[in-house]
């Protein structure tokens, strides 16, 4: 893991720079995730939990488990309130994770501008399957390998394997009402093109100024909420 810092006045002044030079249309980057969408190779509908795979439900509480241990189980949560809420006590289930999540963004300079790249990531609950995620959006038991797939792109700069510059890194509380106690750490990654190749699928990730994203968070349903919370800082 590289050295967390939080002072960034050195990365505001490069992303003054970069206002002056930079595209400011988001038009281009809607008209990339719109072609995804129109040939998505990702199908997801609902099923029975019973009907999951890699998961069960415990016979004495009724948790939900994955079989590896890791992700997340679904578990139940009493509350008591002294009018605080709407109501003064309620039940509910909620998402209890062991680990919380990394959700990092990598830019780099290009010309004086700084470039942030982002992933058309397809998630299962997605309005228009695709939206616009942080470039590495993973939990531990990802980077782990727990679902025995592959390991996350770019793994190797959040684990310190090749160069980069640690912009920032804080922790973010999950929403509460649905994660119990989680955290995700919210992290910037500057990376020299010149001295470090980064390897991606055109596909899959497409660069954009940081002018574009602020514009692309007020068109509904294409910015994803974790790039929101990692730009919100800059």
């Amino acid at each position: 893991m590289q050295e967390k810092t939080n002072d960034i006045r050195w990365f505001l002044d490069l992303l003054k720079v970069s206002y002056e030079l930079e595209d400011h249309d988001p038009a281009p980057l809607l008209e990339w995730l719109e072609l995804k969408r129109q040939k998505p190779s990702f199908n997801a509908h609902l099923i029975g939990v019973s009907e999951l795979g890699s998961w069960y439900t415990e016979e004495e509480t009724g948790n939900i488990r994955h079989q590896s241990g890791a992700f997340f189980s679904i578990e139940g949560v009493r509350v008591t309130s002294t009018g605080l809420r709407e109501v003064n006590d309620w039940d509910q289930p909620i998402f209890n994770q062991k680990e919380g999540g990394i959700l990092a963004l990598i830019c780099r300079q290009d010309q004086g501008r700084v470039l942030f790249l982002l992933n058309a990531k397809a998630e299962p609950g997605n309005i228009g399957t695709f939206q616009f995620a942080p470039t590495l959006q993973a939990t531990w038991s990802n980077l782990s390998r727990a679902h025995e797939g592959r390991r996350p792109a770019f793994a190797d700069i959040l684990l310190g394997e090749v160069s980069a510059k640690l912009v920032y890194s804080a922790l973010h509380n999950e929403e509460g009402g649905r994660f119990w106690l989680k955290t995700n750490s919210n992290q910037v990654y500057l990376v020299d093109t010149n001295q470090t190749q980064l390897a991606y699928d055109e596909e899959q990730y497409v660069w954009a100024s940081l002018s574009q994203i602020k514009s692309m968070a007020l068109v509904d349903n294409v910015l994803n909420p974790f790039v929101k919370t990692i730009i919100a800082p800059l």
